[in-house]
């Protein structure tokens, strides 16, 4: 094992949506390339949240396991932060990945639920797990909490208000709690990751649209989802010890 293998030794991460895609890749960067002990958090997929964990078990990953975690339920968040805090010992590292996107326009003919389970899963859920993680932080004085939010609580994209709405608030809130925890040591920080292959955002776009989503991409490609797990790590890591309230797009030079 290499120096960078042992850089979260003897850390906690708590990944929420670990099981596939971006949340998997976030959970090898963290544990199997940094060495910290990973809780892979899912809330359906469970199979393939342990197929995550037995990986990471082995690589340089000291510990790793599968727990389901349904974000919306703060009972359930509250509990699941306890088993995982009195088990490891505390919890270093939250990230924030699990989301829920539903396409549709705002008409009189969609169900609102298609609006306000957006919400409440990938805002309110996010504050479930910040609010029940930040007992252990703030009292250790210390934490890293990385909000996974999306270039689309930057810009607006036409029939993904909710998912819009619930990312633009994901980063305000990122904002307003860097501000709250930094007197007790603890940072919060976001990803906006762009058009990223093998993610639902991506799944959703027809192929016609999405060649002229790239087109606009200033690298000229989709990003890959070890590309925005090497920014949650950083924003992870110590080696943002300076950095707190920031947003860090991940978009190829889309926004540029």
């Amino acid at each position: 094992m290499d120096a960078q293998g042992t850089e979260l030794k003897g850390k906690v991460a708590l990944v929420t949506g670990g099981s596939s895609r971006i949340g998997a890749a976030i959970c090898r960067r963290l544990g199997g390339e940094l060495g910290a002990t990973v809780v892979v958090g899912y809330r359906s997929d469970e199979e393939s949240a342990r197929n995550v964990a037995d990986e990471l078990r082995d690589t340089a990953c000291p510990v790793a396991e599968a727990r389901r975690i349904d974000i919306t339920d703060y009972a359930a968040v509250t509990g699941v932060m306890r088993d995982v805090a009195s088990a490891h010992g505390g919890i270093d590292i939250l990230v924030n990945n699990a989301a829920l996107g539903i396409a549709g326009a705002v008409l009189p003919t969609n169900p609102v639920e298609d609006w306000t389970d957006v919400i409440e899963t990938n805002l309110i859920g996010t504050f479930h797990c910040v609010k029940a993680v930040s007992l252990y932080m703030l009292v250790a004085r210390s934490g890293s909490i990385v909000n996974i939010a999306s270039i689309a609580g930057l810009t607006g994209i036409d029939g993904l208000s909710a998912y819009c709405a619930s990312k633009a608030g994901l980063i305000g809130m990122t904002k307003a709690l860097a501000r709250e925890y930094a007197p007790h040591g603890v940072r919060v920080n976001a990803v906006a990751p762009g058009y990223t292959a093998d993610t639902g955002m991506v799944e959703r776009i027809d192929d016609e649209r999405l060649a002229e989503f790239s087109s606009r991409i200033a690298m000229g490609r989709l990003g890959r989802p070890d590309e925005i797990a090497d920014a949650a790590a950083f924003l992870a890591t110590g080696r943002s010890s300076y950095v707190t309230g920031q947003t860090l797009v991940a978009d190829g030079g889309l926004t540029a």
